[in-house]
């Protein structure tokens, strides 16, 4: 049962990383989750210097 898991997990893998049209939108994801996450790490840090 746990290398059924194991080779369910390898595939969905492989799908997702190695099929390059899903990896461009894998990638475009990624890429918007990055930035606002620091955005909002730069506004919690930083925010008060905006304060007029």
């Amino acid at each position: 049962m746990a290398a059924s898991a194991v080779e369910k997990l390898k595939g969905f893998w492989d799908s997702q990383v190695n099929d390059e049209e899903q990896w461009a939108l894998n990638y475009k994801l990624l890429k918007a989750i990055g930035l606002f996450a620091g955005s909002i790490v730069l506004m919690r840090n930083f925010g008060d210097l905006m304060a007029i």
